[in-house]
């Protein structure tokens, strides 16, 4: 039903319309405290997303029937979709049925009280309109707690796995898990150990319209962690990272650097770092920020951990190579003069042409990443922490 339903005149639908948008702030707001004050089980203040939830649920309700009643872009389709979502997190935080049933029948008292005050109030509607209202206003509200109860319903059927696979990421972002441990787990939760991993750290944006992100093919969600975060396997693949910009569209989100399976905590400390970071305005997060992208701004931040990451990352090509350490201290000097083979030359008191024959092997090692200068002061500031660690540890530089 919509207000043209209604025996009003044009007026009278534009005037009814104007009051019940007007009045859907305020009504949202009661219907929140109302549940807040009935139904505290569903106050959670350890947990901000919790409010964040609540408040979504209940304004995407009342505002879309709002919307559908006036004549507006009521998209019932996507709200059910919303609603389903809700289902599923309900199920996933082990709220009874019971619970957020009743917060819906306060939430629908409220809308129905409120919203048939505003109908009734404007001179010329008749009862008949008003209790034509109230009834829609229950038809639609039931429909919404159907959708719930169908995203509550597939929650609860898979609610073993999900509980394995929970296990399994709290098993993995914990302080030196054993890889039998995971393997064992795993098993359980029906996930294939990927050779690497990377967590992403969440935060949901202030305008988001989803309850959740949605969960990569094979990623396993923290969801419940008061710090919401994801494990991403082999994240490193082709278009991954379009992919992730596109699922998590509504969160603010930081991936951490890729590791293997048993570090994914060390991920996971960084994703956070960077996430803090993107929070303080440091960062650009419209698309998720990846650790990776800005070394130089977290090591100064946090210190040695991402140093040994960073030099262990861009420097891994050296490592296959004999006489590691002189090409490195080649590099260094390339880095700092431009690649200029003459001027290296000079500073080390050697040939150009020996120069030259080391700087071949080293871009066919690192490939053009070598030669960005975009990148420059990441590999200055790696080639100059190994070599001081490497001088300490070995003072002789045999």
């Amino acid at each position: 039903m919509r207000l043209t339903d209604l025996d009003l005149t044009e007026a009278q639908v534009a005037e009814l319309s104007d009051v019940l948008r007007g009045r859907l702030p305020d009504v949202a707001a009661e219907a929140v405290g109302e549940i807040e004050t009935q139904l505290p089980v569903l106050v959670r203040p350890h947990d901000p997303r919790y409010a964040v939830f609540l408040t979504q649920a209940v304004q995407q309700g009342i505002g879309q029937f709002v919307e559908l009643l006036t004549g507006g872009d009521g998209r019932l389709e996507e709200l059910r979709d919303f609603y389903r979502d809700l289902g599923v997190l309900i199920a996933e935080e082990g709220i009874a049925q019971e619970t957020w049933q009743a917060g819906f029948r306060v939430s629908t008292g409220v809308a129905i009280n409120r919203l048939t005050e505003a109908v009734g109030s404007l001179p010329g509607v008749t009862p008949t309109a008003v209790a034509k209202v109230a009834q829609d206003v229950l038809y639609y509200l039931e429909q919404i707690t159907g959708a719930t109860a169908e995203g509550y319903a597939d929650a609860r059927s898979a609610g073993d796995v999900l509980h394995h696979r929970r296990k399994l990421l709290e098993l993995l972002i914990s302080d030196d898990p054993s890889p039998d441990a995971i393997r064992r787990l795993a098993v359980d939760a029906g996930w294939a150990v990927p050779r690497t991993v990377a967590a992403v750290a969440l935060s949901l944006r202030a305008d988001a319209v989803v309850l959740r992100p949605g969960v990569p093919a094979g990623a396993l969600a923290g969801l419940h962690l008061p710090d919401p975060c994801l494990i991403i396997p082999d994240p490193a693949g082709p278009g991954r990272r379009d992919r992730l910009a596109a699922e998590l569209k509504d969160w603010t989100a930081a991936v951490g650097p890729t590791v293997p399976v048993t570090q994914a905590g060390l991920s996971l400390r960084w994703a956070r770092r960077t996430l803090d970071l993107a929070a303080r305005g440091d960062l650009d997060a419209d698309r998720p920020v990846h650790a990776g992208d800005h070394a130089m701004p977290l090591v100064l931040s946090h210190g040695a951990e991402m140093m040994e990451h960073l030099t262990a990352t861009l420097l891994a090509p050296l490592t296959r190579l004999r006489r590691s350490r002189e090409l490195m201290e080649t590099l260094l000097r390339c880095l700092q003069t431009g690649f200029n083979a003459s001027e290296v030359a000079a500073i080390l008191h050697m040939h150009p042409q020996t120069i030259r024959y080391r700087m071949r092997h080293l871009d066919e090692a690192f490939g053009p990443a070598i030669r960005d200068p975009d990148r420059n002061l990441e590999y200055q500031a790696a080639v100059t922490y190994r070599l001081q660690i490497d001088a300490l540890s070995d003072p002789s530089g045999s």
